[in-house]
């Protein structure tokens, strides 16, 4: 939603970076609403599943309580359920449909779950887990008191094991590797309001699945330990039976190191990159909502401007012009296409060019003639004529080989 809210207008994108930097820990509080939003609308999903599919109305699900610590079984196979669109909580962006084919995944890993309860420590209680489609892949939460627990399931689709990132200083990350060859993470962000932790399992059995702990404001007191997130995640009866799309690597912080000489010489003689914030290094790629992304104000004898690149994973599609937009195709090496938007406003200028690398990674370059502050925000009147970088620069730089995912 933010990546199509900010495509034109990438001043803007900078000082959203700037406010995730600075509310991460809220996020936790965020999250547990939509979440408590998800809880209430898998429920109307499951209603409106019929008319999505053709097929028959969902019975009533079974009213909040203790996943028993025996199995319990079920006359007749759950018929699945779909997790309304834009719900978010999930690494996929729901479609708010499903394939009769996924709904019969939706019903048989409830039923694996609901059968052979998830392994939680001894005394501790949870609401039932139901998990919906997503987008060829499932999900859905359960509560353990104040915490909620969320499940993501997909096939693993050729996806190697990730690495870890170290979003702020107080990032605790480790990896693992089971015993049946399993690697697991576990990622902790700890705050004041609250504390967010994960497990991320890629599984032999060809499955991935993503368990995150939260709470909302005050929750600080986890109740599932790194061990215990990690066999949560690595419970047989979340095994997916998909054959999954192919899925690119995780994003890592060593990854950006890689990307970080890429840009080195990109830049015309007589620009030179100046640091955003103090202690910031210009150009440095960091992991940002799920890619990389590089920025730096730029500046010559005609003033400072601002720009940012940003590589997201390599996705299906063709480059194309978003409605009204000012914008035009341009051909890159290769015969590749890339789409060149210029926005004005009151003096000031952007321009950005969306491209797809050689391997599909989604490439943008932004730039303006309005220089960024320390605090993320763009100046509101220009800080030089025209932006330090044209058309040509813009191609060239997403013309660069080694800038790829």
């Amino acid at each position: 939603m933010i990546r199509t809210a900010l495509a034109d207008e990438p001043g803007l994108g900078l000082e959203f970076e700037r406010v995730v930097a600075d509310g991460r820990r809220r996020r936790a509080r965020r999250r547990l609403g939509a979440l408590s939003a998800t809880a209430a609308g898998i429920v109307a999903a499951v209603a409106t599943t019929a008319v999505v599919t053709g097929g028959s109305t969902r019975e009533p699900a079974p009213p909040a309580g203790v996943l028993s610590p025996a199995p319990t079984t079920t006359a007749t196979a759950s018929p699945g359920c779909v997790v309304p669109a834009m719900t978010g909580g999930f690494a996929d962006q729901p479609r708010g449909t499903a394939t009769p084919e996924e709904l019969a995944e939706s019903g048989r890993l409830t039923d694996a779950v609901r059968q052979s309860p998830l392994p939680l420590p001894p005394g501790v209680e949870a609401t039932p887990l139901t998990l919906c489609v997503v987008a060829e892949s499932w999900g859905g939460d359960f509560r353990l008191g104040d915490r909620t627990v969320v499940v993501y399931v997909r096939a693993l689709g050729g996806q190697p094991a990730g690495e870890c990132v170290f979003f702020d200083e107080g990032t605790r990350c480790s990896t693992r590797t089971l015993p049946d060859g399993s690697t697991a993470r576990v990622t902790v962000e700890p705050g004041a309001e609250a504390v967010l932790v994960s497990a991320d399992v890629w599984r032999a059995d060809g499955t991935f699945v993503h368990v995150v702990e939260t709470g909302g404001t005050g929750s600080t007191t986890r109740v599932l330990t790194d061990d215990q997130l990690v066999a949560l995640a690595a419970a047989p009866q979340l095994r997916v039976r998909w054959q999954g799309r192919p899925v690119p690597a995780d994003p890592s912080d060593r990854r950006a190191a890689e990307l970080d000489p890429v840009l080195a010489g990109a830049l015309p003689a007589g620009l030179a990159a100046e640091p955003v914030a103090a202690g910031d290094e210009p150009l440095r790629f960091r992991v940002r909502q799920g890619g990389y992304r590089a920025f730096a104000n730029l500046s010559d004898a005609a003033g400072r401007g601002w720009l940012m690149v940003t590589v997201e994973k390599p996705g299906e599609g063709e480059v194309s012009c978003p409605a009204g937009t000012t914008c035009r195709l341009v051909d890159l090496a290769g015969g590749r296409r890339a789409a060149l938007t210029t926005g004005t406003d009151g003096g000031l200028t952007r321009l950005a060019l969306h491209a797809r690398a050689a391997d599909g990674s989604r490439l943008t370059v932004h730039t303006s003639n309005a220089a960024v502050a320390g605090d993320g925000s763009e100046s509101g009147t220009p800080t030089r004529p025209t932006p330090p970088l044209g058309e040509a620069d813009l191609i060239r730089i997403a013309e660069l080989p080694d800038l790829h995912w």
